[in-house]
Order: structure tokens, then C-alpha cells, then sequence
């Protein structure tokens, strides 16, 4: 009798296991339209922008350092950056980094907004949302034209900037769960160095990328005792060539490798033939090597790059008219005493021509500022190696080997000439600053409103400060590669910007930390605080001269001289 059980029971599993992939086949079914629709949503008629102020130094390692700059938010929202009063405020930079987010077009239901700090940390956010590791989310977000019934905008004093965002009644209003702003703000610290290097002045000034990526938009603003001088950059460019840049190459194998596979049976088969014959030109090709460059020489240490720097920090006279390049390169190295070698291959390789004609009439240049006329214009630069020489070649080829090594990329050095001295209250001055920067920031794409917030509040730190200061803007793929911004479903149109303003590279600053150094030893215990406290905001600019102070007859000087050379993560020795 037990036989015809076990039948049944084995009937039993058996119509399960049959029935088990049909009800699987109809979950997913029942669960496929709903994913397709989600991934299918419409494009939302919306516009975001996104726009950043950042700011840095030399002494620096990193942007908008928490414990260096103030804050931009407002005392009632949560921050890991220090809130400064009163007496702690004195002597910091003026400009507080933040980032603002604005929304624009046609009301919107149900969007994701996601931002991941990539490089760095979330000091920062306005109005609250889900708080993950490194990352900040407002899922579920409405966008709105009115506040909705019963949804509070958040507090925020009124003699704060921040609620001037509101009155911009274009911009949509951004609602999720109980709250709504008519913005997002967010202030991070990225694990970003210094992207640039500044020489010379005061009428002429050379700039180097130290980036992989070019850098757009750049001004460097200095005072005067006659007012200010400004000069503009359309862009600055990095020692990698356009395209030839890591995330370019992948980019480029990515749409070749897709264009492959749309191609038919046919081009495969032929491309197989094309690139067998190719392997075996190669092969053909292998006694060329012989003319491949040779390997680059080692670079000089600190002592020997310093002695050189020196060196091509003193003034030289060039009077030349129509003489081959190479002549002149002669004539500047000649007067500066350094010797060089050229890394003929290559030159060649590259067709770089020395012999054609320049000029350079600069009577009482620096030697630096004169080599980077003669090689910064053509894509060429310097390496300084062991014995203290110049080997001079292509920008790339340097910036390629740094990159394999880790070390720093140096772009080729770009001249800059400065206006003459404006008065702030000049309307020329006005056109060749704010004017001037109110294009370029729309040329980037930033809509009218979105400027007017920018400039209303950052425009007079910025084009009448207390020192010399460099601006400049980082493209879309370096903004996203350190803090990522997603909105889903995309937008129509999103822009993101951001600008960095860096303070303390003047490098005539070094007149200024000897004047510091002097203080240290001053009688008023304020007076030596306050010095030490400059002399560290000049970064790397003060080291040289707190070097030299280690040898003063005065021992307070020397106490605090070694101080700060271990605050600026510098030997003493």
C-alpha cells in the first residue's frame, strides 16, 4: 500500500519542478515592463547647473583644506569644518569654497540625485539627505515651479548669502519628503594638489600645467599700487597631448571596437589580411629601432634643481630679430652659464624645426621666462639632470615618463603679459574682468541667473583682492573625476563648473618672507605669531628664506624658523 504514496509524492515534486520555471518565467514577465519602464523613463525637460568655487595654495595638499579656509555654509548646518568667530578670523582668505546646485525648466516628479566625492570628503550639504560612505543622495526628488501646501522651505538666517538663491525665481524648487529649497549646496575637501606653477612678474609671468588635463579660462589678478593688472588665458595646456590622455585612449578603443562588430563578415575577414600584412611590415620595420630616441636622463635631486632654478632666476638681455631658434637658444643659455643638450631623435621624430626664425626683444628677463618663449611655444621643455644641464624635448615625452613614475607632469611654459595698472573704479577694469568673466562663464554654458549668483556674491574678492591671485577652471572629466554629480533620469542640459582661485603663489613673495622672518624675533609675542602664522599661508614660496634663517644669530628666529619648515613637511637640518 505504500507504493502508490510514494507515487503520488513523486508526482507531487515532479509538478513542481515543472511548475517552478513557468511561475519564475511569470515573475519575470510581471517584473520585466516595470524595469523597462524605469529605464525608459522620459527625458525631463529640466536644466541643472552645477557650479563650484574652490580655492588653494602652494602650502597646501589639498583643496579647500577643512582646517584652512572658512566655512561658506550657514551655523545651523552640520559641517567637519571648524566654525571660526571673531579673532580666528583674522588673516584668512576671504573666498570660502562651496558648491551650488540650481535647477531649471519644467516641473519634475521622481527624480535621482546622487553625489559621490571620488577625491577627497563630504565636509558639507544642504538641505539634508541619505548620508552614505563618501556619498550624499536625494532619491525621490520633485521639482517644482510653487512650493507646495504644507512644505516648508528650511531655516536659514537671513544675513546669510545662501538665502539669496531663493529669490531667483526662474530656478525650480527642489522637494523631497517634508522639505524644499530652490537649490543644493555641498562643501568638499578633495585630495587634490596645486595645478599650476607661476614664475616671474610682475609685467610678464610663466605659467606650467602640473595636471594631465588642460586647464580652461585662466586669470592671473594682481594688485598694484596703482590698482590692479589682469591677464587671460583662453587655456593652459597640459604636457599630455589632446586625446592621447588615459581616459581618451580607452574612450577611442571603445568606439573602435564598437564600429568593428557593426562591420559584416566580409571587412572582418579582410581586416584579418590587412593586419597580417601589417605584422609582418613590422617586422620588416625592426632595424628602424636604431633610430628610436635614447632613454631619457636621470633628474638632478633637490640640491641640483634648486642650484639651477637659481640660476635661471637671474636677468638676461635678448635683442634678437628674425634669427633661427636655435641661435637664440644659444644665446639665452650662453648668458644664463647652463649647458644643454638636445634630444635630436626626437626632435626629428616630431619634425620640430630649429631652424626657423623668431624674436625676442626683452631686455632684463629672466632666463626662465626667456627659455620658456623659446620652448614653451613649440611644445618643448627641460628636464634638469644629474650634472646640473638642461635636457631639452617635447612636453609630451617628459610628461609620459613622469606619468610612469608618479611624479609630477609639467605642461610646456606659457608666457602671460599683465595689463597696465587699472583703478578698480575703471570701467575698462570692469570689462576685462567681471565683463570679460561673465563670457567665459557663459561660454561654458551657464545660463544668466546662474552667473548673477556666482558674481553677486564672489566678484569682488575675486577681481580686487588683497593679493596676487591665479583663477582658473577645471574641465568636465577632472570635475567628474572628483566628485561625481548624477541626476537620473539625465536632464536635458547639465553643466557643471568649477573655478579655483589660488592664493600665495606670487613668487615675489620671497622679498615678503624675509621681511616675516625679521618679525620672528620680535619683542611683541603678537607680532611673532602673527609673522609665523604668515609665513606658513606662503607655503612653499617661504622655504628658501626659512632655510636661510636657520643660520640667524638669533634664537627665536631659528626656533620657529624650524617649526614651520616641519609644518611645511620639510626637512630641517
Amino acid at each position: 500500500m505504500s507504493r502508490p504514496i510514494i507515487m503520488r509524492q513523486s508526482l507531487g515534486r515532479s509538478f513542481s519542478f515543472r511548475l517552478a520555471p513557468l511561475l519564475a518565467l511569470s515573475l519575470i514577465g510581471a517584473w520585466l515592463p516595470a524595469a523597462l519602464a524605469e529605464d525608459d523613463k522620459p527625458q525631463p525637460a529640466i536644466e541643472v547647473y552645477d557650479w563650484s568655487i574652490w580655492v588653494t595654495s602652494p602650502a597646501q595638499l589639498t583643496l579647500n583644506g577643512t582646517r584652512v579656509y572658512k566655512n561658506a555654509m550657514p551655523g545651523v548646518v552640520g559641517t567637519s569644518r571648524p566654525k571660526l568667530e571673531g579673532k580666528e578670523l583674522v588673516g584668512k582668505f576671504p573666498i570660502a569654497p562651496i558648491s551650488v546646485v540650481q535647477f531649471f525648466g519644467e516641473p519634475s516628479r521622481d527624480l535621482d540625485i546622487d553625489l559621490r566625492v571620488k577625491k577627497g570628503t563630504l565636509v558639507a550639504h544642504w538641505p539634508p539627505g541619505s548620508e552614505r560612505a563618501g556619498r550624499i543622495q536625494w532619491f525621490k526628488s520633485d521639482l517644482t515651479k510653487a512650493l507646495a501646501a504644507g512644505v516648508p522651505l528650511g531655516f536659514l538666517p537671513e544675513a546669510h548669502w545662501l538665502p539669496q538663491l531663493r529669490k531667483v525665481e526662474s530656478a525650480l524648487y527642489h522637494q523631497r519628503e517634508s522639505r524644499a529649497e530652490r537649490f543644493l549646496a555641498y562643501d568638499t575637501e578633495l585630495a587634490i594638489p596645486i595645478p599650476l606653477k607661476l614664475r616671474g612678474g610682475p609685467d610678464e609671468y610663466t605659467l606650467q600645467n602640473l595636471t594631465g588635463l588642460k586647464l580652461l579660462d585662466v586669470a592671473v589678478i594682481a594688485p598694484t599700487d596703482g590698482g590692479y593688472r589682469v591677464g587671460w588665458l583662453d587655456e593652459l595646456p597640459s604636457a599630455t597631448p589632446e586625446g592621447k590622455d588615459e581616459g581618451s585612449v580607452k574612450k577611442a578603443k571603445e568606439k573602435e571596437e564598437q564600429e568593428r562588430k557593426k562591420k559584416p563578415a566580409s571587412e572582418k575577414a579582410n581586416e584579418v589580411f590587412e593586419k597580417a600584412e601589417t605584422d609582418a611590415k613590422k617586422e620588416k620595420d625592426k632595424d628602424k629601432e636604431k633610430d628610436e630616441p635614447k632613454p631619457l636622463p636621470a633628474e638632478g635631486d633637490a640640491d641640483v634643481r634648486a642650484r639651477v632654478d637659481q640660476i635661471l632666476n637671474r636677468p638676461i638681455n635678448v635683442n634678437v630679430e628674425q634669427a633661427p631658434r636655435k641661435e637664440v637658444l644659444d644665446l639665452v643659455t650662453g648668458q644664463a652659464r647652463v649647458r644643454y643638450e638636445l634630444d635630436d631623435k626626437t626632435l626629428i621624430k616630431e619634425e620640430v624645426d630649429l631652424g626657423k626664425t623668431m624674436s625676442l626683444k626683452a631686455p632684463n628677463i629672466a632666463a626662465r621666462d626667456a627659455l620658456a618663449e623659446v620652448l614653451g611655444t613649440i611644445g618643448l621643455s627641460y628636464r634638469v639632470t644629474e650634472d646640473g644641464s638642461l635636457f631639452i624635448t617635447t612636453a609630451a615625452r617628459l610628461a609620459e615618463d613622469s606619468g610612469k613614475k608618479g611624479a609630477v607632469i609639467e605642461g610646456p611654459p606659457v608666457k602671460l603679459t599683465l595689463s597696465k595698472p587699472l583703478k578698480a573704479s575703471d570701467p575698462s577694469y570692469r570689462e576685462l574682468t567681471r565683463d570679460s568673466y561673465t563670457r567665459r562663464l557663459a561660454a561654458q554654458g551657464l545660463r544668466d541667473e546662474v552667473i548673477e549668483s556666482l558674481l553677486g556674491q564672489y566678484s569682488e574678492a575675486l577681481f580686487a583682492p588683497d593679493g596676487l591671485i591665479v583663477l582658473a577652471h577645471f574641465s568636465r572629466d577632472a570635475i567628474d573625476d572628483a566628485v561625481l554629480l548624477d541626476v537620473f533620469p539625465s536632464p536635458k542640459k547639465f553643466v557643471r563648473t568649477a573655478a579655483l582661485v589660488m592664493h600665495g603663489i606670487d613668487p615675489r613673495l620671497q622679498d615678503k618672507a624675509r621681511e616675516l622672518v625679521q618679525k620672528l624675533g620680535d619683542p611683541a609675542p603678537k607680532a611673532r605669531e602673527t609673522a609665523e602664522t604668515q609665513l606658513f599661508d606662503l607655503g612653499p614660496v617661504a622655504v628658501p628664506v626659512l632655510e636661510d634663517a636657520l643660520r640667524d644669530k638669533d634664537v627665536e628666529i631659528v626656533f620657529r624658523a624650524e617649526r614651520l619648515l616641519l609644518k611645511l613637511n620639510r626637512q630641517v637640518p
